[in-house]
């Protein structure tokens, strides 16, 4: 879904771009003065361009007319590979191409699979861009959320120029790498969906149970702290200090940055973690998201992602102080495996 609303914009902006060139008015001579009476020759020249005009805005039109046509149907000739995380040929993968191939209607899909060595490619379709996506059971695609190596999708510009979403077209000497993550040993883990968990604004610790997404007791407790907004004439957005503060009693949280880190660490972990945000800082966010692991009391392990909604102690009514959290916790007291299949997910209380 993602991919498709990526291609639609790009559709958009190229036939956009066009029109609006297109809607420019035709570049005429400078005005005649009107200080004195034309001369018949300057009449003349006059007239000539007012019959001119129309005529040079309807070529104008043919000629953005077809510059669309060609770009949209630009021939895409595609080649790519898809390899495991240790670089190993995954074969029989499902590939998903959807070309930007129609500005008006519905773009054209097709679909392919990957040959033995994990190869795969397209010819003889058109379009101005490509969006290109690869998939197999037991395996988890690969985002590029957290570094810019090879994912299990990308666009690949034809029609228009590469830039920070499309990519060059490959060669058949040197295809699109694609990769996917096999899935490791899962066990049954209690999951709790994301939920919006209100938290006081004062620093009054609020108890938040990982294994049900309830209040009032839990493992993991949270307070947060609002400061006073900034004058907005100052900054582009509406900016306050802010903090929130996790902790675990009688355990700890650590930092999880990897998308298949499943297994949680046996040590390093901190009794408290504090996430600080003074109006003037350099990179001032209002709502980023962390992933943790978390060691609890009674010796369970957990992993949980937490995203943070503060509002302003002055701001506006539905400027709502709130955490969104999903968690995942192993029930067996000293496992770490924290890697869930969706068949063994044991519901939440």
């Amino acid at each position: 879904m993602k991919r498709r609303r990526i291609l639609f914009a790009i559709g958009v902006t190229v036939a956009l771009a066009f029109v609006w060139w297109w809607m420019q008015p035709a570049k005429m001579s400078e005005p005649l003065p009107t200080t004195s009476k034309p001369s018949a020759s300057e009449q003349a020249v006059a007239k000539l361009s007012t019959s001119v005009a129309p005529q040079i805005q309807a070529e104008k039109k043919k000629a953005v007319i077809k510059q669309i046509e060609g770009a949209f149907s630009a021939p895409i000739a595609f080649y790519g590979r898809v390899i495991d995380q240790n670089g190993d040929p995954v074969a029989g993968a499902s590939v998903g191409y959807s070309p930007v191939d129609n500005f008006i209607s519905s773009n054209t899909h097709y679909t392919g699979a990957s040959d033995a060595g994990g190869y795969f490619s397209i010819e003889n379709i058109k379009g101005i861009a490509l969006s290109v996506g690869v998939e197999k059971q037991g395996y988890y695609p690969v985002s590029d959320k957290y570094d810019k190596s090879p994912s299990s999708s990308a666009t690949f510009a034809y029609g228009m120029g590469p830039d920070s979403y499309r990519q060059s077209p490959p060669t058949k000497d040197k295809p699109a790498i694609f990769v996917l993550q096999k899935k490791g040993e899962t066990v049954p883990l209690v999951h709790v969906s994301s939920r919006q968990i209100d938290v006081p604004k004062t620093g009054q610790p609020l108890s938040i149970d990982l294994a049900t997404g309830k209040t009032a007791q839990g493992s993991l407790q949270v307070a947060s702290w609002m400061g006073e907004s900034i004058d907005p004439r100052r900054y582009n957005q509406r900016r306050f200090d802010w903090r929130y503060q996790l902790s675990i009693p009688g355990g700890g949280l650590i930092e999880r940055k990897g998308q298949f880190d499943f297994e949680a660490p046996s040590d390093g972990y901190q009794p408290a973690i504090e996430i600080n945000m003074p109006a003037n800082a350099e990179k001032w966010a209002s709502q980023p998201t962390k992933e943790y692991f978390a060691k609890l009391a009674d010796g369970r392990y957990a992993r949980f992602s937490i995203n943070f909604y503060p509002g302003a102690l002055n701001g506006h009514p539905e400027d709502r102080n709130m955490v969104v959290l999903e968690s995942y916790v192993n029930p067996k007291p000293g496992s770490r495996n924290l890697e869930l299949d969706p068949a063994k997910v044991v519901k939440s209380p």
